[in-house]
């Protein structure tokens, strides 16, 4: 979607897939002497702002709904499953377990209030991802199931890409938030997954955090470290190309190394 770290997939139904809300963050970031309040209601109006503008058939997390990490936070169990039954109310979600989501199946609306019953499923995945309508989905800090391989594309979150701009004069500098997108190489591929059948030839799409205020990787930087084997271990990343939120192609990574 244009100016928004959300994608819409269609094929045979459509799908709004979000990545890396990190409901909760604030706390953590309060510990280190920033003093913010919840985001959660605004990534919620953010995120129906977006369910209402692509009206999809599904709604697909890509993992680290929440947090704190390992624990359930006294916020976790208040703001997820209320996040989770409003999302619910417009279609059936799908969620792919980040390396955040420890005992998430403990956050659904009917597990914390059972009287509380959202009108669509919510469905939790495993870390190694699931294929829906000929896509793979993933978080990205873990090995994925080799059945993801035979989609065209792979959805991951887990990296919050981010490119550093740096005017001619290099006064001033701008970090924006970015899609990634590679291609599988396929010999690492079939290293990991000797006994793999079916090759699909997937592009790999690195979505954006959804809550902005996540930092992350900067792609750019000539001492970056991608996170998960995904990023790391299983594309081209020679191939690697950046496109800002509102779809601008903006180059090869490997060109626009500081």
């Amino acid at each position: 979607m244009i100016d928004e770290a959300a994608m819409v997939v269609e094929n045979e139904f459509k799908a709004l897939v979000i990545a890396d809300l990190h409901l909760g963050i604030e706390a953590e970031l309060r510990q280190k002497g920033i003093n913010i309040g919840s985001q959660t209601e605004k990534l919620l109006k953010k995120a129906i702002k977006c369910v209402k503008a692509a009206e999809p058939d599904v709604i697909v997390l890509l993992g680290d709904v929440k947090h704190a990490v390992p624990k359930i936070s006294f916020s976790d169990r208040k703001e997820v499953p209320f996040f989770f039954a409003a999302l619910a109310e417009y279609a059936p979600v799908y969620v792919a377990k980040g390396n955040h989501d420890g005992h998430l199946n403990k956050l659904l609306p009917e597990a914390t209030e059972p009287e509380w019953k959202p009108k669509h499923e919510i469905h939790i995945k495993s870390a190694q991802g699931f294929l829906l309508d000929h896509v793979g989905y993933t978080h990205g800090h873990s090995w994925p199931s080799q059945d993801l391989f035979s989609a065209k594309y792979i959805l991951v979150g887990h990296n919050h890409p981010r490119i550093r701009l740096v005017s001619p004069s290099s006064h001033y500098t701008s970090m924006k938030s970015v899609w990634i997108r590679a291609q599988c190489d396929y010999e690492a591929v079939k290293k990991q997954y000797p006994e793999i059948s079916s090759w699909g030839d997937p592009w790999v799409i690195i979505m954006p955090a959804f809550n902005e205020i996540c930092g992350g990787v900067t792609f750019n930087s000539a001492k970056k470290t991608l996170l998960g084997p995904i990023a790391s271990k299983l594309l081209r990343l020679e191939d690697m190309e950046a496109y800002l939120l509102d779809g601008t192609y903006i180059g090869k990574v490997r060109d626009l190394e500081e």
